[in-house]
């Protein structure tokens, strides 16, 4: 629900969890119905005991609940339940004053088979997430789409958030309609901070940021690239036009491509370290290269002295590369690799044998033999990895 809101330029203001009591539902109703243009609910409109957000709305504008006869109806022939003591015609029981707005499906151009209620500025929607998201899109398309949109700029700080706490409160102050957030990060090579400029004006967005850079010494922004997947190509050739060791580089490339004229035979070892991400990034460029369709696929095998956030970063991986990862837990959970036909498997790491790598860090696991491990960086130096990474600003979650 947030993120189609801040599509389309809507500032959520307040979120609200709150009990199983009418009561308090009907006061969170009442003082948000007064204070917020629109007042969006999910939960609480099942059959059970606990669904009473419809007493809480009825009593936050001095209503009364009736069965509507339109939700009877869709109870009688689309459920199929006629007795009437049956608790899920409590599903139709809904303030007086209250309509159906059932909307149209994206799907088929018709309307859903089943509404969301209305109350005033109340939108009144389930909570299990199946039938939430098919009502809200209709809420979205239909009222709340506007042409209106949040501009966000990122500025990326090579010092501590101290160091420019001073001039950030300067320029809030200076631009009221302009939102800030300070964000420091750890272990970042490229960063210690970064700071959010965001307005529902491109313009006073703009000026708001170039005057943060005013009140700030220019050495501290750095040109952060949060997206070095988008026009690889370029970026990898803009990079090669500025490198001392530019046939290294050519090399890997070349060789990942030759690999990749069987897609479906690759894998790429993801295990965190920067090198690993190098290997992806390469391996992305050789796809857009060579234009085929098949995804980018890897293998991560799974170990308890892993850090406990190296499932996000993966994640971000496989959103950003459009990857699919195949986890092993286990010594003998290799299905992924006894299916594809004595796979390849890409590693990477600077100044070290093939053998090495993989012997040291997943000599648990059964057979290895099945694989054909190669290490397309077995020529690259630490310098060369961390050039080739700095320029091109890979993420990463281990330096190993």
């Amino acid at each position: 629900m947030c993120n189609l809101l801040y599509k389309c330029g809507i500032k959520v203001k307040k979120i609200s969890v709150i009990s199983d009591d009418v009561e308090e539902i009907s006061e969170e109703i009442k003082d948000a119905s007064n204070k917020y243009t629109y007042v969006i609910t999910s939960g609480g409109i099942g059959p059970t005991h606990d669904d009473v957000t419809y007493k809480g709305l009825a009593k936050a504008f001095n209503d009364k609940l009736h069965y509507h006869p339109k939700l009877v109806d869709i109870i009688k022939n689309y459920f199929g339940i006629n007795d009437a003591l049956s608790p899920v015609y409590k599903i139709a029981q809904i303030p007086q004053k209250a309509s159906l707005k059932f909307g149209l499906n994206t799907n088929t151009s018709k309307p859903n088979i089943y509404p969301y209620v209305v109350l005033e500025n109340v939108y009144v929607f389930p909570g299990s997430p199946v039938f939430l998201e098919k009502s809200f899109q209709s809420l979205y398309e239909e009222l709340l789409s506007t042409n209106q949109r949040f501009v966000k700029e990122e500025v990326f700080i090579n010092v501590r958030e101290d160091l420019f706490a001073n001039a950030l409160s300067t320029v809030v102050q200076e631009f009221p309609n302009v939102s800030f957030g300070s964000y420091p990060v750890s272990n970042c090579r490229y960063f210690k901070a970064f700071v959010t400029i965001e307005s529902d004006n491109e313009n006073d967005t703009k000026k708001a940021k170039q005057r943060f850079y005013e009140l700030n010494p220019a050495n501290i922004f750095v040109n952060f690239d949060r997206t070095p997947h988008i026009e690889c190509i370029i970026k990898y050739n803009n990079f090669l036009q500025n490198c001392l060791r530019r046939s290294i580089y050519e090399q890997s490339v070349e060789k990942i491509r030759q690999f990749y004229q069987n897609p479906e035979r690759v894998l790429i070892l993801i295990d965190g370290s920067i090198e690993s991400s190098i290997i992806i990034h390469l391996a992305h460029i050789c796809k857009t290269q060579l234009h085929f369709n098949n995804k980018l696929q890897g293998v991560y095998f799974k170990k308890k002295e892993m850090p406990d956030d190296i499932d996000e970063f993966i994640k971000e991986m496989i959103d950003k590369y459009d990857l699919i990862v195949h986890t092993v837990e286990t010594a003998t959970d290799n299905k992924i690799i006894q299916s594809h036909l004595r796979p390849t498997l890409l590693i990477g790491k600077a100044e070290e044998s093939d053998e090495t790598r993989i012997n040291s860090n997943y000599n648990s696991m059964d057979n290895l033999d099945q694989l054909q491990i190669n290490n397309p960086l077995r020529n690259w130096t630490k310098k060369d990895v961390w050039t080739f990474a700095s320029s091109l600003y890979l993420t990463y979650k281990l330096a190993v």
